[in-house]
């Protein structure tokens, strides 16, 4: 089954600072461009789960967590076994948990990721989702982790590469931030150049030759 929900997008999970992450559309990066990845051994999802389960997704994507959640345990509560729902609902209170600064909902996020992996172990689009509640959540190696579980999956997945590039960034190791944000560059063009340009992961390495060179 090919799963249509891997660009979840990352200009809701942007860090502003070093375990945080911005949802203002002012430091928000462009989304990417849809993708679908093939997902092996996933389980069938009910149709009528599905339908909400699509419908929160973009909810989410404009910002409306409150209404995303709702549509999700709406698809959970038919189909319980919906890891898309899981998934979306928990990246949705992760992001929830960063907005507010509530770290329960960060917890009970990526527990929900990680629940939906148990149900559906190779599907890409979670192991984007745990890449960025982990970013949230401060939890940077895990985060590398499954950003690179993604990129291993779908080589050209522009966004994973510059979630890694960003981590890097805002830790300051240009060393290892560069080779992946000229990777995002090279895939995603002006619109990756544009965010680093502005956003302020790579603050600690603006001055680098080598970046000011890659982003020109």
């Amino acid at each position: 089954m090919k799963n249509k929900h891997l660009a979840i997008l990352l200009l809701l999970a942007l860090a502003a600072g070093s375990g945080g992450c911005s949802t203002q559309p002012s430091s928000s990066q462009p989304a990417p461009a849809a993708q679908e990845v093939q997902t092996s051994a996933a389980p069938a999802i009910q149709a009528d789960s599905q339908a909400y389960s699509d419908a929160g997704l973009k909810k989410y994507q404009a910002g409306d967590y409150a209404g995303a959640i709702s549509d999700f345990d709406k698809a959970l509560s038919m189909d319980a076994h919906n890891y898309q729902a899981l998934s979306n609902k928990g990246v949705t209170l992760a992001m929830r948990g960063n907005s507010t600064g509530n770290k329960n909902d960060v917890a009970q996020g990526i527990e929900l990721i990680e629940k939906a992996l148990k149900i559906a172990p190779k599907d890409v689009a979670s192991f984007y989702n745990l890449a960025l509640a982990y970013k949230i959540d401060g939890q940077y190696d895990k985060a590398l982790t499954y950003f690179k579980n993604v990129i291993a999956a779908d080589p050209g997945n522009t966004w994973s590469y510059y979630g890694i590039a960003t981590i890097y960034g805002d830790l300051g190791k240009a060393d290892q931030a560069l080779p992946y944000l000229k990777q995002a560059i090279d895939l995603g063009g002006e619109d990756v150049r544009q965010a680093a340009r502005t956003q302020s992961h790579f603050d600690k390495i603006r001055n680098n030759k080598q970046f000011q060179q890659i982003v020109g």
